[in-house]
């Protein structure tokens, strides 16, 4: 074999593949229930189009949920602003209420913005520390949250140390 072949064939190995385990699904269970939430609360979101996911069986065994600003790529591809992805396997095991504040949790970090010099929107994301997510907590208390973390604890096995790091 030539040299040249030989730089041929380099090109065709095959690469060792990182292989994951999760599987991501759109879930129109998750987006009917999310347009519940934002008729329930009033929530205007400009032209953001947001995707909703199911990540199975977990994020994380740690994370329930979490929302992004999807990237240019992401974009262009789906449409998306906004991606929001909840952990299947707790997902499955929560009541309406809680899927409920899970959704309102992570649609409160959306936020849309536009700018009147430019006349065009600005997809940012809100830190929990926003006004709305105290008054959520005023109206619905914690209970909701404690629910969760119990859930996920003993889906997976957490210890109470464990349990009280589990987020959204």
């Amino acid at each position: 074999m030539s040299n040249n072949e030989n730089k041929k064939d380099e090109f065709l190995k095959a690469e060792a593949t990182i292989h994951s385990t999760k599987q991501l699904m759109e879930s129109p269970e998750v987006q009917a229930l999310a347009k519940q939430v934002i008729e329930e609360h009033k929530m205007e979101f400009g032209p953001a189009e947001i995707g909703y996911f199911l990540i199975y069986p977990n994020l994380s065994k740690k994370r329930v949920a979490k929302c992004m600003k999807a990237n240019r790529e992401v974009k262009h591809y789906s449409g998306n602003d906004y991606l929001i992805e909840v952990s299947g396997e707790i997902w499955d095991m929560l009541g309406n209420f809680e899927k409920k504040m899970v959704l309102l949790h992570e649609l409160l970090r959306i936020d849309p913005q536009f700018r009147s010099k430019t006349q065009e929107w600005k997809m940012k994301l809100r830190s929990p520390d926003f006004s709305d997510f105290y008054a959520t907590n005023d109206k619905y208390g914690n209970e909701w949250y404690k629910t969760i973390q119990a859930t996920a604890a003993s889906l997976y096995d957490l210890d109470p140390r464990q349990e009280s790091e589990v987020k959204l």
